[in-house]
């Protein structure tokens, strides 16, 4: 049982990239193998059009052609038992890293066909970790449950059943007094930070021990 986890925050130690750590520490310890890849650390782009991946009889079908850093990931990807994707909203989107995987690894097996199902190799576990910076109850306001909705639908369409978990009003910062944030009350973060931060961890380690399971 294999599961990869794909941080698309630029941040390697805050709060997506904390959450998908614990994801795949569950999943170790029931046994499984499990990597967390760092999208800020590749060299890639997101869809350019090429259309390679569907034309009929190609050596590509159903594949994305680009050679970058990013063709072994999406190899892992296709091989994968489980797979989870992390990513902050930014600017009420998931971030440039994440949008332009997501591109690339949906995009190669999408078919436009009424009839035909999508090119995935096999079904698997698959899970979305978002974080932000808004309350859970803001998020329609921001379009960001929209957001949430399509990218679950899409996994689900192409892969099989897909969890979520949302962190919501999360730190920022280590200390906010350095920044221009105002509209924030840090007390309230930090707090939160504290309590609830730290329960959707351990519900980010059983989510992995639950996904290879």
């Amino acid at each position: 049982m294999k599961l990869l986890a794909i941080n698309g925050s630029p941040r390697k130690k805050w709060n997506t990239a904390q959450l998908l750590e614990q994801v795949v520490a569950g999943a170790q310890e029931k046994g499984a193998e499990a990597e967390l890849v760092h999208l800020r650390d590749l060299k890639y782009t997101g869809c350019v059009s090429c259309f390679s991946c569907k034309k009929i009889g190609g050596p590509s079908y159903g594949r994305c052609v680009l050679k970058d850093d990013l063709r072994p990931v999406l190899d892992k990807a296709h091989a994968a038992d489980v797979l989870v994707l992390g990513t902050p909203f930014y600017i009420c989107a998931e971030s440039a890293f994440m949008r332009a995987f997501e591109e690339r690894l949906w995009f190669q097996y999408l078919l436009y066909s009424n009839v035909k199902p999508p090119l995935s190799p096999r079904k698997k576990a698959t899970a979305l970790v978002y974080t932000m910076n808004v309350k859970q109850e803001e998020m329609a306001v921001y379009g960001k449950d929209h957001i949430v909705a399509t990218a679950k639908r899409l996994m689900e369409r192409q892969f099989g059943p897909c969890e979520v978990l949302l962190s919501c009003d999360t730190l920022q910062f280590e200390d906010y007094s350095q920044y221009d944030t105002d509209m924030w009350d840090e007390q309230a973060k930090r707090q939160r930070h504290n309590t609830v931060f730290q329960q959707e961890l351990k519900d980010a380690r059983a989510l992995g021990q639950r996904l290879v399971s």
